[in-house]
């Protein structure tokens, strides 16, 4: 589950982690309100408010927002309701959204300052390594890159000695270290606590008046998880779903619009990531992800493979099912049932590994329908990447 920039950094602020003063804006209006509430001798920075990053390299689809990116400046009060009126309600593009961008319906607010040194810090899971680590970067323009990265062991904490050593690894200033590593701790406190998949802070920035702050950030939570965590859970923003995220939800799967051209089904948080990764590592591009749950239903796969087929960048389907609580033959009665009423010569690469998935298999296979049946993983990713190639 992703959670906006202003919702991040309230968690951020929860923890101890610094942030720049900064507030969510709706309307031209109340970022008005939002910018008197402090003063700032280098302007404000307005920040369309979207799931998907890189909002500093996208472009609007309306022509009436602008030429300018979702990250803009705005040295009076009055630009900053210009601005803000110029994003809302339009759409924007970036190269990690589909090809309609994403509506932008709110704004965050922050004052601007001036930069003298960046860099990444991250926490997250890799899943197809199963494993968890942190990654560090000095990213300052003209600066030889220094990096790192360790894996992390969750039945120990991150102590302030391995995270100071990380802070100097990458070169960071002496004035800074120890903060810096309290940010790395605070962030392995908000991965541990909250049950996130990926907290990360780019560009963490020192300032010219030399204050160490997180300038941006990321967090995505286990959406398996986070039920327990009522304060997180009140974050999902319902006013952001798409047509096919409401389509999950009212079906109880979940879905995650990408911007490629493969579809993805699978079930369970963690074979979905390591879904993610595979194709990704062998060049594919995900347009979609959707997870239907513990035990789908034939209704529930019969649905979701319509909703992935709905898609109009799509050119290729993945549907990769370990049958624990789910049953592979449900699976595949779903699929026969979803395919039959939807013929468009899209190739659908299966895997069911798990409870009936002999059974499963058979019926996929006596169906009749074109479906690409493969035992392993590995080897489905290989299929779809390379059957949309042919189409391409």
């Amino acid at each position: 589950m992703d959670i906006h920039e202003y919702q991040a950094k309230k968690i951020f602020r929860h923890v101890g982690i610094p942030i720049l003063k900064g507030g969510v804006a709706y309307t031209g209006a109340e970022a008005v309100r939002v910018a008197n509430k402090f003063e700032t001798p280098n302007g404000w920075v307005v920040k369309a408010q979207i799931y998907t990053p890189m909002r500093g390299q996208g472009f609007f689809r309306e022509k009436e927002a602008g030429s300018k990116s979702g990250i803009r400046y705005a040295k009076t009060r009055k630009a900053v309701q210009k601005e803000t009126e110029a994003m809302l309600g339009k759409h924007l593009i970036t190269p990690l959204t589909s090809i309609g961008g994403q509506e932008v319906k709110k704004v965050y607010i922050e004052e601007k300052v001036n930069i003298s040194e960046t860099y990444a810090l991250e926490i997250y899971i890799d899943f197809s390594a199963e494993k968890v680590f942190v990654t560090a970067q000095n990213t300052t323009p003209g600066i030889k890159a220094r990096s790192i990265k360790q894996e992390l062991d969750l039945q120990k904490n991150l102590t302030p000695s391995r995270a100071t050593k990380i802070a100097t690894r990458i070169g960071m200033k002496r004035g800074h270290i120890k903060k810096t590593a309290k940010i790395l701790q605070a962030m392995y406190e908000i991965f541990k606590n909250y049950a996130a998949f990926r907290v990360e802070i780019n560009p963490l920035v020192i300032t010219s008046t030399n204050s160490l702050v997180a300038l941006d950030g990321k967090i995505v939570f286990d959406p398996d998880a986070v039920g327990n965590y009522k304060e997180i859970a009140e974050m999902h923003d319902r006013e952001d779903e798409s047509l096919n995220e409401i389509k999950a939800r009212l079906n109880n799967f979940r879905y995650v619009k990408l911007n490629g051209n493969i579809g993805c089904i699978t079930n369970g948080s963690g074979l979905s990531m390591a879904t993610l990764d595979l194709l990704h590592a062998y060049g594919g591009t995900p347009s979609c992800i959707l997870d239907l749950g513990g035990e789908p239903t034939k209704e529930i796969v019969s649905n979701a493979l319509k909703t992935i087929l709905s898609e109009p960048d799509i050119e290729g389907v993945l549907i990769n099912i370990f049958g624990g609580s789910a049953r592979c033959d449900i699976v595949a009665e779903g699929l026969v049932a979803a395919a039959k009423e939807i013929s468009d010569g899209i190739p659908i690469v299966v895997r069911i590994e798990g409870t009936n998935d002999q059974i499963g298999c058979r019926i996929l296979f006596e169906s009749g329908l074109p479906f690409i049946v493969k035992q392993s993983m590995d080897d489905a990713v290989r299929t779809i990447i390379q059957s949309v190639q042919e189409i391409m």
